[in-house]
């Protein structure tokens, strides 16, 4: 005989007292009635027989006798409604067993949503952010969510440093630790802790997420994560757990928005000084006080002078802490900045314009020496005072210069006075500026045409043998040129007239250079006492200087080597100093020019004594020896020979 569980209607064992499926306990049933009438004999088999003829109903008094009665009195139609009323009636307790049993074992599981299963933890910023997907555990929740420590701090747990509770809180209901005051609150199918932790430890063991994980990174507010659970649902429904919604989606929330710094964008840049010369001066007072100390800001040293209207100086930003994550944390706050926005280019402008000197205003050239082996310097004396103070000159080639030789003058501001003729308001056209000169024919040069002394004012060029020769009266020397023999009485009573009669220049005939040499024959007339007796005499004085040459129209020459030659007779003079064999030497030519003529070229000839060197016919004439010096005599020593 079957039995059926009187709650939900499982089949059980004939004496089970409890419903396995169930639980309920089973109502005790009577037991069957026992019959009194021994057991009948065994007959022998009989043979079989052709089955009789219902015969009518009899009823015996009993009610299954009467329904008996009742059945047969039926029509077969009553019969069948009969059946069909049973039949339906079967079905019926049928089908309420099959939707118990189903209801049963619906109801047996434990049922959990994954989504309550699993914790999301972020680390980082909206936008920047990264997540972990793992069981909400209250161990992986506190040893593993890297911003739990942070989260505490601010939680109503963190006075009693509760981190288990604190951890609990976070945690899924379903996995609570066994020492929870909520531990059995939801798990409404299990009866005993015990297998409540078995439940917990099967549910860690068999649970796993999958996740892409390229999708856990650079998360924003609203971004969703799509999460699949995997596990083994037959361990699962070993211990009674069924698990729904196994594919799900987290919407990411809560993220930190962090505030976006732009110092540069507060930062001005003015500009001061004269243009050329400017500098610049950065200003960082509108950045907020974590800017400031986050951010240095800078300009390269190379733009923060000698700026020029136009030009472009780069202001940069440095931050002092890494942002390798995309952010940085500062005094408990979250910034981020944009790594390309950490330069900014400024155009310099407003800076005083600065008037353009010309450094060759007033500047002289100067020379020393004598062409071709002449030297050039500037002469700043009649220049403005700022080309004086601040420009410094430089000349290219300034040495052995000659006539028509050009040389290269560069001026530039020397590096120290570079600011200081800003302040005055003046700037060169370029850093540096050259001109160009022309050695002039005033220059200082060695002379190879007497044309160039025709007009030479003698008085003041000879003004010193002049003297000489004025001082000579009541002597017997002539320019510092014994005129007498030592034993002969006489004597220069009056210097009558000093006239320039004849000049000679000994020079090369290509260039003119200090090997020249310039004579000049000047005719003395004079009275002298010769015995006591008045003479008439006219003597020559012969100049002889080296290296003559002329500067700015007046003839000049080497004063130490000057000589003066005197005699009576012009033409042996001429003879032994103008015609001697050193100045005729190849490629020297003697050229010469009487007073008042112009000259030619031509060899200096021998002239013929001038009749007033004779005395006059009342005198009489002084012999050779007196018209002549004696080798000592007609060359002195160096102080006699000597120009004064």
């Amino acid at each position: 005989m079957s039995k059926f569980c009187a709650n939900c209607g499982a089949q059980l064992d004939d004496k089970a007292a409890f419903c396995k499926q169930c639980g309920a306990k089973q109502p005790e049933t009577a037991a069957a009635p026992q019959a009194n009438t021994a057991p009948a004999e065994t007959s022998a088999p009989q043979t079989p027989q052709a089955p009789a003829s219902p015969a009518a109903p009899v009823s015996d008094g009993s009610p299954i006798g009467a329904m008996g009665e009742k059945l047969a009195a039926m029509s077969a139609e009553q019969k069948k409604k009969i059946g069909i009323i049973s039949a339906i009636a079967a079905a019926a307790v049928i089908l309420v067993i099959v939707v118990v049993s189903v209801i049963v074992s619906l109801t047996k599981y434990q049922k959990i949503d994954c989504k309550d299963l699993v914790y999301v933890s972020y680390t980082g910023i909206d936008g920047k952010a990264t997540a972990s997907v793992y069981l909400a555990t209250p161990g992986n929740i506190q040893y593993n969510d890297p911003t739990f420590d942070s989260k505490f701090k601010e939680s109503k747990y963190y006075d009693d440093y509760d981190y288990d509770g604190f951890a609990s809180s976070l945690a899924s209901k379903w996995l609570l630790d066994d020492d929870d005051k909520d531990f059995k609150d939801a798990w409404t199918k299990f009866d005993s802790k015990k297998d409540i932790k078995k439940a917990q430890d099967k549910l860690e063991d068999v649970v796993e997420f999958k996740v892409d994980e390229d999708k856990l990174k650079n998360l924003k507010n609203g971004d969703t994560i799509e999460i699949k659970v995997k596990y083994k649902e037959d361990k699962l429904k070993d211990k009674n757990i069924k698990l729904e919604n196994t594919e799900f989606t987290i919407t990411v929330e809560g993220l930190t928005e962090a505030e976006v710094l732009d110092p540069l964008s507060k930062v001005t840049v003015s500009f001061e000084g004269a243009d050329g010369h400017g500098t610049m001066k950065i200003n960082t007072d509108a950045l907020s006080e974590d800017e400031k100390e986050l951010f240095y800001i800078s300009c390269d040293q190379s733009y923060d002078s000698d700026l020029s209207n136009g030009g472009t100086v780069t202001v940069k930003a440095e931050c002092y802490m890494s942002m390798s994550d995309g952010y940085l944390i500062y005094d408990k706050k979250y910034y981020t900045y944009d790594e390309n926005a950490m330069s900014r280019d400024f155009t310099v402008e407003g800076l005083k314009e600065l008037a353009v000197l010309d450094p060759f205003e007033g500047v002289e050239i100067t020379y020393s020496g004598v062409a071709p082996d002449l030297d050039v310097s500037v002469n700043t004396d009649n220049c403005p005072e700022v080309v004086r103070d601040y420009i410094y000159f430089d000349i290219d080639d300034r040495y052995d210069l000659a006539i028509g030789d050009t040389f290269t003058v560069t001026a530039s501001v020397d590096s120290w006075y570079n600011e200081d003729l800003a302040e005055q308001g003046y700037k060169l056209e370029s850093e540096e500026v050259t001109k160009q000169f022309t050695v002039e024919e005033t220059a200082p040069h060695y002379i190879n045409d007497l044309s160039e002394v025709a007009n030479i004012d003698m008085d003041v060029l000879y003004e010193s043998l002049l003297e000489d020769i004025n001082d000579s009266v009541d002597s017997a020397y002539l320019a510092g040129e014994r005129v007498f023999d030592y034993d002969e009485d006489g004597k220069i009573t009056k210097i009558k007239s000093v006239t320039l009669d004849d000049t000679y220049l000994v020079a090369p005939k290509d260039a003119a250079n200090s090997s020249n040499k310039l004579y000049q024959f000047f005719k003395v007339e004079t009275t002298c006492t010769v015995e006591g007796k008045s003479k008439n005499i006219t003597f020559y004085v012969l100049d002889e200087a080296d290296s003559a040459y002329v500067d700015g129209g007046e003839l000049k020459y080497d004063d130490y080597w000057v000589y003066y030659y005197v005699s009576q007779k012009k033409s042996e003079m001429l003879k032994e100093y103008v015609n001697s064999d050193s100045n005729k030497e190849d490629g020297k030519v003697i050229t010469s020019i009487k007073a008042g003529e112009t000259p030619e070229e031509k060899p200096a000839e021998s002239e013929p004594d001038d009749s007033s060197s004779k005395a006059d016919d009342s005198s009489s004439k002084a012999d050779d020896s007196s018209s002549k010096t004696d080798d000592s005599s007609s060359k002195t020593d160096d102080s006699s020979s000597q120009a004064a």
